[in-house]
């Protein structure tokens, strides 16, 4: 019997609850501490059971406790108080994935364990607990971020519900079992043919951390700073984990000293997966991650395929400290964690590969970024994350690059020593816990005494980035400087508008002379005027380290350009072309200047110089080059290309730097396309030596070769580039091979890429790459979208990643009205769960290109006649 201000208690939380039922957040008042699961899978049938105890706090009187839950079946539900036991019936909301328990008497407020028993399949869309395949056998494994533990176990699945986790598995005897804590026993059955793991108290942790790997994984080990480290695969891939196994021991080192912090979970393993969404994900003490993402053969890996392993190293085991030590309170402010380890990957490749520059390599994922950022349709970083699907779309580039790139810009701001002491007092303050990007950037402003906070502001909750206009005169032996901000678009419309975003935007200008100093200004209003001693060109964005856009004026521009060759560093070379073209984007330029300008950049023969180069001339080869121009086109392409790669050479040679080998691929790659006979030729007959078995002298040359000779390829040569991805010993080869088959451009064979689309025989982690490169491919992108949408209702999931990349994204490479149109009519009528931004932005990019050309083509024309 409840008494009746018991009754009116009840009655006022009912109402509280039923008033938070249109939320997807869960309710307030229930507070979880421990998860104690004890998990039985099948790996034959391909289900699993779990038992789970929770140990939660009651602020007040419960009458209901919500969850999450997703396709699981569950039952045997109470609660236990106080020697007490309170049975709960399950209300299932499954369009919100909550699940309600309901009891018949409140529940006191204390400390309680609720119980549930529950049941589920092991997944065949890598989230959740999936079921994995190699070609001997099956695995179980999971992906939980952003909202998929759920999936797995009844729970409060979001990032600010920390607890601990004690789980064990009854595997199949002869297997083994990786999770967050050690293996603390292993004992026999239950049954002859099963054992029984039960792994050491987890650190206090998020749901999306959680892991769980069963099969019978390979590890070699590591011992770094006192900390055990495994690398770990399919037995058969054993070999390949020995690079990674010495960079993870290297980093760790590194990152002890950096962070002020000593490794905090006592061990890490790292697994490679043979089908895996992401390239890596951070689950505390025991980082997942994509085959080809952690394993290699050294001998025959090519260039980037070794510092992609490093970088994506590096940034997983980056998030052990910031992420999830430390965590977020909740999904909109994910690009913390992720912006933190993208920028923060940089770090420790310092030392690992003196060679490498790693602010040309910044530079290089901030271009990238900006070009997202400088449309209408992107996002502020700090953006509404409510739904599964909203948070979904919150891992994309403005998450990751632009949160890096800002964060490389208050750095350099504030002072590298001052912002890593900020760094080690912001997880000190909140080590176990969550945080706030204010709790973040205050630490910052505290220990630097700059106003970070005001900065930061317009960087994380203002959607697009500034352009600074710059312009400035010679006045009595001092630099007059005059700065204008607006908003960048890459649309000549919009930039008309005149939008009024203002940022406030430190501002890093230096002399182009030989010892020319740095200075920075807070820039925060419309119009600015600076006086800089002397009276030298100016240099306004010092290796790239702001987020922010340059247009010089006229004088201004011929001034930096005199300093091409021997002022700028290779990031200011790289953000200067990137600026330029950006502004014949938005009709500030012409094509025929940037040409100009393209024709200077081609005489310096840096990697990166050239690569951007070459990305860019690719893109106006492609958009405003017509059909009976693109021999003339061509002939000058070959002829700014040639002298680089006469440079370099077309062997490779002993000794040579990495980033030589580097720009002999991107050489190779760009004059095939020219149609340079002597390269297509290289090219087709290095294709053959791989084939034929030949060690590689190059990796990343043969994988341009193997692209190239698909290009002009025929049926007998699809069928062994097919059965050599079937065969190859390392995820970089069978790569190279498996991607090539979409280079193909015979209708045949189109035909068949798009039925290996739905064969049983397609890897599930392939399926976006490989739909999205047929629709990069103009010979094969109509077929694959008149494909898409007679499967679409099968594949809507399938094709698209988290924050929306793949193939709604690849849509946006029309360049044409009627494309267009049809796009936004079968949308209009199907949803895109996980890319509705990016469809928008798809549709945008079209929109640019068909303006583009309206532009700039006869420009182009005209300086192409000039010849």
């Amino acid at each position: 019997m409840i008494s009746v201000m018991r009754k009116q208690l009840f009655a006022f939380l009912v109402f509280l609850i039923v008033g938070n039922l249109a939320a997807q957040r869960l309710p307030q008042g229930v507070t979880p501490a421990n998860y104690t699961i004890k998990y039985g899978i099948d790996l034959a049938t391909g289900e699993f059971t779990g038992d789970e105890y929770i140990a939660v706090k009651l602020s007040s009187y419960t009458p209901m406790i919500t969850l999450n839950s997703v396709d699981l079946k569950l039952n045997d539900v109470y609660l236990e108080q106080r020697n007490q036991q309170f049975p709960g019936t399950l209300e299932i909301d499954a369009a919100k994935e909550i699940v309600r328990i309901l009891f018949v008497n409140p529940v006191p407020r204390g400390e309680a364990r609720l119980h549930i028993s529950f049941r589920g399949k092991l997944r065949d869309d890598l989230r959740g607990l999936y079921l994995t395949k190699s070609s001997r056998r099956n695995y179980a494994v999971t992906q939980f971020e952003g909202t998929y533990a759920r999936m797995a176990f009844p729970g409060f699945d979001e990032p600010n519900y920390k607890a601990t986790f004690d789980i064990g598995v009854v595997i199949d005897k002869g297997d083994t079992a990786i999770s967050n804590g050690r293996i603390k026993s292993d004992t026999a059955g239950p049954g002859k043919e099963k054992h029984t793991i039960q792994f050491a108290t987890s650190p206090k942790m998020s749901t999306y951390l959680v892991a769980l790997a069963v099969g019978d994984f390979g590890c070699i080990e590591r011992n770094a700073d006192g900390i055990p480290v495994r690398i770990c695969a399919l037995p058969e891939k054993k070999a390949l984990t020995e690079f990674s196994a010495d960079i993870a021991a290297d980093y760790i080192k590194f990152y002890n000293q950096w962070f002020g912090i000593r490794y905090p979970f006592g061990k890490l393993d790292m697994l490679a997966i043979p089908d895996y969404e992401w390239g890596g994900m951070e689950n505390t003490a025991s980082i997942f991650y994509k085959e080809g993402a952690l394993l290699l053969d050294p001998k025959s890996a090519s260039v980037n395929a070794k510092r992609g392993v490093a970088s994506v190293v590096a940034h997983e085991m980056a998030h052990q400290w910031f992420g999830d030590l430390v965590t977020m309170k909740w999904w909109d402010d994910v690009w913390l964690n992720e912006g933190f380890a993208t920028w923060m990957a940089h770090k420790p490749l310092v030392g690992w590969d003196k060679k490498w520059d790693q602010d040309v390599s910044a530079a290089q994922a901030t271009s990238f970024v900006m070009g997202v950022d400088a449309t209408a349709a992107t996002r502020a970083i700090r953006a509404k994350a409510e739904t599964p699907g909203e948070i979904k779309e919150m891992f994309d580039g403005v998450t990751y690059e632009k949160g890096g790139a800002v964060l490389r810009m208050l750095e350099h701001y504030v002072g590298a020593e001052t912002f890593r002491k900020a760094v080690n007092a912001y997880l000190v303050k909140h080590a176990n816990g969550n945080a706030t990007a204010e709790d973040f950037w205050q630490e910052v402003k505290k220990a630097s005494n700059k106003p970070v906070d005001e900065i930061m502001a317009t960087f994380i909750d203002q959607p697009g980035e500034p352009l600074i206009s710059a312009s400035w005169k010679c006045v009595n032996g001092q630099t007059k400087l005059h700065l204008k901000q607006e908003r960048f678009y890459q649309n000549a419309a919009l930039m008309k508008k005149r939008a009024e975003e203002v940022w406030k935007v430190p501002v890093c200008i230096r002399a182009l002379t030989k010892n020319g100093a740095e200075r920075c200004e807070l820039f925060s209003t419309h119009e600015q005027d600076y006086t800089v001693a002397g009276c030298a060109p100016l240099e306004l964005n010092p290796n790239m380290t702001g987020y922010y856009r340059v247009a010089y004026d006229q004088d201004a521009l011929e001034g930096v350009l005199n300093n091409l060759v021997n002022g700028l560093t290779d990031a200011e070379r790289l953000a200067l072309l990137n600026d330029q073209w950006a502004l014949v984007r938005a009709d500030r330029a012409t094509a025929a200047d940037f040409m100009v300008i393209a024709s200077g950049m081609g005489e310096i023969h840096s990697p990166v110089v050239m690569q951007n180069l070459i990305n860019r001339l690719g893109s106006i080869q492609n958009t405003l080059v017509s059909d009976s121009s693109k021999d003339k086109f061509n002939q000058w392409y070959r002829q700014i290309l040639t002298p680089a790669m006469l440079d370099v050479g077309r062997e490779p040679k002993p000794g040579e730097s990495d980033d030589q080998r580097n720009l002999r691929a991107f050489l190779l790659d760009a004059l095939c396309d020219a149609g340079d006979q002597q390269a297509i030729d290289f090219a087709n007959n290095l294709a053959l030596s791989a084939l034929n078995g030949e060690p590689a002298k190059d990796g990343g040359l043969t994988n341009i070769a193997i692209a190239q000779a698909a290009r002009h390829g025929d049926a007998k040569l699809y069928d062994v580039f097919l059965k050599a991805s079937q065969v190859a010993k390392t995820p970089e080869a069978q790569g190279r091979y498996f991607f090539a088959l979409t280079d193909f451009t015979d209708s045949a064979l189109i035909e068949r890429n798009l039925a290996l689309i739905v064969s049983p025989d397609m890897r599930a982690q392939n399926i976006i790459g490989f739909t999205s490169s047929l629709l990069n491919n103009p010979a094969s992108r109509d077929k694959t979208w008149a494909f898409l949408k007679d499967h679409w209702s099968d594949l809507k999931t399938k094709v698209v990643s988290f924050g929306g990349g793949g193939a709604v994204g690849a849509l946006g490479g029309y360049c044409d009205a009627a494309s267009r149109d049809d796009i936004q009519k079968f949308f209009a009528t199907h949803d895109a769960p996980g890319a509705e931004r990016t469809l928008k932005r798809s549709i945008e990019s079209i929109n640019n290109c068909i303006e583009l050309k309206q532009l700039q083509q006869a420009s182009m024309e005209q300086w192409l006649q000039k010849q």
